[in-house]
């Protein structure tokens, strides 16, 4: 026989189930630990943050960015007998961006000096400044699409991360459950069919006996290496995780469409479809990589000594006369985005309804196999009572009862286990409507 010496541990861990489920770890807690150990759930969590700052940076440019700096000279100290802390200036200024492709700041210039000379202060407020700069052509709306798009990418990618840990979560809970109830199964059956090969004594029957206890221990093996390969967690907790799961199901489900329906679109479509706003917009300046694209400034400075008030304006331009074909290239960039973006689009909106309409019909398929499942298990019960009313009378071989008790089994088995994947079929649709 097979020695299974580590399988001692492992049948001591089934027969503790029940205990150990009573302690139970909960599902939110085991999701929890699963979601915060995904990698793809806090890159899209980081991105989604991202995006939202970004978007933040446009839609509420009434929020200043205040800040206080020493200026180029910075503060410095110089050795020797006449040396010191030296005279140093530090600017305070207030600014707000993305005022309609303006930056506006306001600064107030202040001298420190730290040994001033006789008749000086030794602080000095300067005359405050307010500047305004802008370049003549600024592109703020499709610069604010591709961030909203950016935001719905990384929001869509955030939902199904945390959707595909669920379900594998959930898959994982029924495939331990699962598992221990056929190994479970399989260790009752192995070993009556020991016991029946033990007492037998007709030669004809061997064969069949042996062969049933090879079926048996081969379940077995099959079993065990399946649970191995499970997060030990989900193991030891798999009767009280399946029951959560079962209560949780209907709310899960709640937006699950009673009929075949493709949704009209998702957060991934509506990304795409600003994706192309942002690049037709662009499109349509297709000719500005060949106009200079000045920044225009003006500023203002109120005197404090005589309540004057002194203003410039300022132009900073670079017009390239010879390139090696770059705004040619920039140019041709801008219109083809357009309908690379629009083909994008196109391929999104044929692929939700390829996926969808693909998962609507296994679920259908799932559902027929069920049913066959179903009926199998009726005939498999109808024909182990008649095995067991025949054995009673002495008309049927204990090798013949015992095939038809694993053959119920089996079939018990695969209800069950067509059931959880109906289920989880069904979670894989529910995602596109939550």
């Amino acid at each position: 026989m097979i020695v299974r010496s580590h399988r001692a541990a492992l049948s001591l861990l089934i027969a503790l189930l029940p205990v150990v489920s009573a302690v139970g770890l909960s599902w939110d807690e085991l999701l929890d630990q699963r979601v915060s150990e995904s990698v793809a759930y806090r890159q899209s969590v980081l991105a989604r943050r991202q995006s939202e700052q970004r978007l933040a940076q446009y839609d509420r440019f009434h929020l200043p960015y205040v800040s206080i700096g020493t200026g180029t000279a910075g503060i410095r100290y110089v050795g020797g007998e006449d040396g010191g802390l030296q005279t140093f200036g530090l600017q305070p200024s207030v600014s707000l961006t993305n005022v309609f492709g303006a930056t506006v700041g306001v600064g107030l210039p202040l001298t420190v000096r730290p040994d001033p000379p006789d008749g000086q202060d030794g602080f000095t407020v300067g005359d405050p400044t307010l500047t305004v700069s802008r370049r003549i052509f600024e592109e703020p709306a499709a610069t604010v699409l591709g961030v909203r798009a950016a935001l719905l990418r990384a929001q869509d990618a955030e939902a199904a991360a945390v959707a595909d840990i669920r379900i594998v979560l959930v898959s994982e809970i029924f495939d331990a459950r699962s598992s221990a109830r056929t190994l479970e199964d399989a260790r009752t059956r192995l070993s009556n069919a020991r016991s029946v090969q033990a007492a037998s004594r007709d030669a004809t029957a061997a064969r069949d006996l042996e062969r049933s206890v090879l079926q048996l221990e081969r379940s077995v093996i099959q079993a065990e290496r399946a649970l191995r390969a499970l997060d030990s967690r989900v193991v030891d907790h798999a009767e009280s995780l399946y029951a959560e799961v079962d209560r949780r199901f209907s709310e899960w489900l709640a937006a699950l469409p009673a009929d075949t329906v493709i949704p009209e679109t998702t957060r991934g479509v509506q990304a795409q479809e600003l994706t192309l706003a942002a690049a037709e917009a662009r499109s349509r300046l297709s000719f500005l990589p060949y106009l200079p694209n000045p920044t225009l400034s003006a500023s203002l400075t109120w005197d404090r000594d005589d309540g004057s008030v002194d203003w410039s304006l300022g132009l900073q331009v670079s017009v390239p006369l010879l390139d090696r074909g770059e705004r040619a290239l920039a140019s041709f960039e801008r219109r083809e985005s357009a309908r690379i973006e629009r083909l994008r689009l196109e391929q999104a909106r044929d692929s939700l309804g390829r996926t969808l309409t693909n998962a609507w019909e296994d679920l259908d398929l799932l559902s027929i196999d069920l049913r066959i499942a179903e009926l199998d298990l009726e005939v498999q019960e109808e024909s182990a009572a008649r095995t067991r009313d025949l054995y009673d009378r002495g008309f049927a071989t204990e090798p013949a009862l015992v095939s038809a008790e694993l053959g119920l089994s089996a079939a018990r088995l695969q209800v069950e286990r067509l059931s959880d994947s109906y289920r989880l079929a069904q979670l894989r649709i529910a995602r596109y409507f939550e």
